[in-house]
């Protein structure tokens, strides 16, 4: 809203009431630094809206991420699945960070996150196989090359695995996630050192071109 210089006062309360007062909100005044401050408002108030192909591919990406939590609660009800209820929209929001680090220059993404979606994170953002993911859950392993974690024994959602997408432009876009076997955060400084370690050997002074992605756990509450 700040590129505009001059507003009538009913476009401006319209325009802030968009911003504050829709379904998703921002918490950021608590932050010292004016600069960030100003970061934020300046992105969070010149929200666009999507173009109608860009919300066609998103809800595209949500019902994916719907219909394999599903058809895994049903077919596998009495395992551990962690599944995604009331948060599928982590599916749309990671696909499009990747896509938008990767339109801004990064090469590698890594990420780091707990038991909670990660079957869903590795079938429809990190393109690892069904056939194997379904195996896994009836206790078979397949002998595959491309499953890095084969012999380490540990079950389905501790581990990770990587993929490299081809943009139809010729980009590609490495995406990591880190096997995850106990702890939830412990695996945080796990990913910011495997970050470091590949900035450095790729020569990444920028630190733009290997970016990490850490998703927190979900934390129980009653209400």
């Amino acid at each position: 809203m700040s590129q505009k210089k001059t507003w009538v006062l009913k476009e401006l309360l319209a325009g802030l009431d968009k911003a504050y007062q829709n379904k998703i909100g921002v918490d950021f005044m608590h932050i010292p630094s004016v600069e960030q401050c100003e970061w934020i408002r300046n992105k969070f108030e010149l929200i666009r809206p999507l173009p109608v192909s860009k919300k066609r591919r998103n809800f595209e990406r949500f019902l994916w991420g719907i219909k394999f939590a599903k058809f895994i609660s049903q077919k596998f009800n009495t395992q551990k699945r962690f599944g995604l209820e009331g948060l599928e929209s982590v599916i749309p929001g990671l696909k499009l960070c990747c896509d938008t680090l990767s339109e801004m220059g990064a090469n590698k993404i890594l990420m780091g996150m707990p038991h909670r979606g990660r079957l869903n994170v590795l079938s429809n953002v990190v393109q690892k196989p069904l056939e194997q993911i379904f195996a896994e859950f009836q206790g078979i392993v397949p002998n595959t090359a491309q499953d890095t974690y084969i012999a380490s024994g540990d079950v389905k959602y501790h581990l990770g695995t990587s993929y490299t997408k081809t943009y139809e432009d010729g980009r590609k876009l490495t995406i990591s996630v880190l096997a995850n076997p106990s702890h939830l955060e412990c695996v945080n400084p796990v990913v910011m050192g495997r970050v470091r370690a590949e900035q450095h050997y790729d020569q990444d002074k920028t630190r733009t071109k290997v970016v990490p992605i850490l998703l927190h756990g979900d934390a129980a509450f009653a209400g």
